[in-house]
C-alpha cells in the first residue's frame, strides 16, 4: 500500500533539506565539489527508493559533473545513515543521485534571450538614426 500524498511530499522536502547539510557539512571527497544543490527528491509510491536530482557547481573549471555524481553515488550508504539518524521514516529510501542539469539550461536558455535582445537592438539603431523611430515619406 503506498503512502498518503501528504506524507511523500512532506518527506520528499525533509530528505531533499537534510540530504544538501549531510553533503555540505559531512561529505569530505575532493571530487565532490564544493557548491552541490539538492533540487529535488522523487520518491517511489512505495518510498523506498528515491531519486536525488544534484546540480553541480563549483569555482574550479576542471570540476567533472558526472564525475561528482559518480562519487555521491558511491557515498549514498553512508549518507543514508546520516540522513536516516535525523528523519524517522519506517523504511528509509535507497538513494540514487542524479545529474540535473536544468539550471544549465535555464542559463544557457537566458544568453539565448540575451542575445536575441541584442541583436534587435543592433537591427533597430543600424536601420534608423539612432532613435528607433520609423520616418514615413510625407509625414509631417
Amino acid at each position: 500500500m503506498s503512502a498518503p500524498k501528504w506524507h511523500i511530499e512532506r518527506l520528499r522536502e525533509q530528505l531533499r533539506r537534510e540530504i544538501g547539510v549531510v553533503i555540505a557539512q559531512e561529505i569530505r571527497d575532493p571530487r565532490i565539489p564544493d557548491i552541490v544543490t539538492i533540487t529535488e527528491v522523487k520518491l517511489a509510491k512505495d518510498t523506498r527508493n528515491a531519486t536525488v536530482y544534484a546540480s553541480i557547481m563549483g569555482g574550479d573549471e576542471g570540476i567533472d559533473q558526472k564525475e561528482a555524481i559518480n562519487a555521491l553515488n558511491k557515498a549514498a550508504p553512508f549518507i543514508q545513515r546520516l540522513v536516516a539518524s535525523r528523519v524517522v521514516v519506517k523504511n528509509f529510501p535507497r538513494l540514487v543521485f542524479k545529474l540535473d542539469t536544468s539550471i544549465e539550461h535555464g542559463m544557457h536558455i537566458n544568453e539565448l534571450f540575451k542575445s536575441i535582445q541584442n541583436d534587435l537592438d543592433q537591427q533597430i539603431y543600424s536601420d534608423g538614426d539612432g532613435d528607433g523611430a520609423d520616418k514615413q515619406d510625407g509625414a509631417i
